[in-house]
């Protein structure tokens, strides 16, 4: 039973990795255009190994571009793994943020029904706590930097350092917060409809595995312009 898991997670990998290949070599014989928009948000997934576990990503991923190329990346995930973890990942600010958005509103509430006066308020902070959590709930998740290839493709380096996964195991009896975070090359292939396909390979860890190794696909809408003229394929 093991080995057939283990082959048709091999398997699974070679597909990804292959499918990845082609869309590399595709975006080196199409043009860069992605670097026109504000950003775009779509899903992904992706396969891999950690130590000696097989895992399966899925997710919501999104980025917000700038005009010196760099973009800032958001990413909400479920990994599942064949060892029996099971993973969440987000951002720091993703995960720290609304909560704090929450306590802030409701010190708020609580300050201004006590005439201003904070001492009975809850932990004290008033509105500057929810301030304080929408500053931390747009924290990215990492940065990534685009190079245009031509007109309607390019690739990207990125380094997602902010991130925090909740890890649980319940055949271990195992739960916890830990620190994540995962390095990689992107393509992205744009179409003027705004859809646009996307490949990666990318190593990651969470604070008590070694580095993993794995491959992506993803589809995502792009939104938004920074240039007022855009040319059609």
């Amino acid at each position: 039973m093991i080995k057939i898991k283990v082959e048709s997670a091999i398997r699974a990998l070679t597909m990804k990795i292959t499918i990845t290949a082609i869309l590399l070599f595709f975006t080196f014989i199409v043009h860069g255009q992605l670097t026109s928009k504000r950003g775009y948000v779509g899903f992904k997934t992706s396969a891999g190994m950690i130590d000696t576990a097989f895992y399966m990503n899925y997710g919501i991923t999104g980025e917000y571009l700038m005009k010196n190329k760099f973009g800032l990346i958001y990413n909400l995930e479920f990994q599942k793994r064949s060892d029996n973890y099971k993973q969440i990942h987000g951002s720091i600010g993703s995960l720290g943020g609304p909560p704090l958005i929450l306590i802030g509103l409701l010190s708020g509430i609580s300050n201004t029904s006590n005439d201003g006066n904070s001492s009975g308020s809850v932990f004290g902070l008033g509105y500057l706590g929810l301030v304080m959590g929408i500053l931390i709930t747009i924290l990215p998740d990492g940065v990534s930097y685009h190079i245009p290839f031509k007109y309607n493709g390019d690739i990207a380096p990125y380094a997602n350092v902010l991130g925090f996964d909740y890890v649980w195991n319940k055949k271990a009896n195992y739960s916890e917060w830990k620190y994540s975070c995962s390095f990689g090359v992107k393509t992205s292939y744009w179409h003027f409809s705004n859809w646009m396909l996307q490949g990666f390979v990318e190593t990651r860890k969470v604070a008590f595995t070694g580095w993993g190794i794995g491959a992506g696909l993803g589809c995502s809408y792009s939104f938004g312009n920074t240039s007022s003229t855009t040319s059609k394929l």
